[in-house]
Formats: C-alpha cells, structure tokens, sequence
C-alpha cells in the first residue's frame, strides 16, 4: 500500500550537475515535497513507492533501458495515469527532438518544459501534475 505521504512526493530524475538540487529548491518553494532519484532504476523503484509525479531531465532517460519504466507504466492500476514532467534542452519542436517523441510515446501522460525555464514555470506545471494526480486517487476511492 502507498502511504499518504509519498503519494503526493515529487520524484526528481536528474542525475548529472545541479539540476536535481535547483527542481528540489524550486518545488520546497512552491510548497510541494520532493526526493531525489540517481538513476532510472532508482527512479522507478521509488515511483513504485508511491509518488505525485515526476520530473525528469531528458538526457537522464535518451540512452537508457526503459523497459523498468514501461513496465511500471504497464503494471498500473485502472484508475492511474502517471503524470511526468520532462525537462529538455532548447532546440525547437517535436519534428527536431526524436528523444521527445520516444519519451512522449512511452511515458503517455507527460508534459515538455524547455530549459532554462523560469521557476514558476515548473511550480505551476508540478501543481497541475498534483492536482491531476489526487484527482486520480479520488477515482480510486471511488471504484473502492
């Protein structure tokens, strides 16, 4: 069972430089909590966990199995469609980034924020995800 807590934490996929640590300061500032994955297994296993969303920078997930992920995707309940926030690098629409149509064919549920991206920018696209995701819960307890 996934407890109350970590049903509304956000699970941050940034493995290389600052951009965990800023998504993290960025989100506490906009009163939502988050945890730090370190890499894709990582990630999935805490998602399993229970979990809001998830942000997740582009590059973290272009080269690597996600067949964890999909699986994780595949295995949920009916009433579940997992919200992600992909963060990508500048560089133009979907017919210019093959990795953002994989990413958007695989995840389903995902919203693209192009960096730099000014931080009420995530703050908003995260509360969405929240609210999309209690939303869901809601229809959990209803089919309960």
């Amino acid at each position: 069972a996934v407890n109350r807590t970590s049903a509304e934490i956000a699970v941050i996929l940034a493995p290389h430089g600052r951009d965990a640590a800023i998504a993290e300061t960025t989100l506490a500032e906009g009163g939502l909590n988050s945890t730090s994955a370190k890499n894709l297994p990582e990630l999935v296993k805490r998602l399993r966990a229970g979990a809001g969303f998830a942000v997740i920078v582009e590059e973290a997930v272009r080269h690597g199995d996600l067949r964890p992920l999909v699986q994780f995707l595949n295995d949920q309940e009916e009433w579940s469609d997992f919200p992600f926030i992909v963060l990508t690098a500048k560089g133009g629409g979907l017919e210019r980034n093959p990795e953002a149509v994989r990413l958007l064919e695989t995840l389903g549920n995902v919203t693209f924020l192009e960096r730099p991206f000014h931080p009420v920018s995530l703050v908003s696209l995260a509360r969405s995800a929240l609210r999309a995701r209690r939303r869901q819960y809601e229809a959990r307890a209803r089919l309960e």
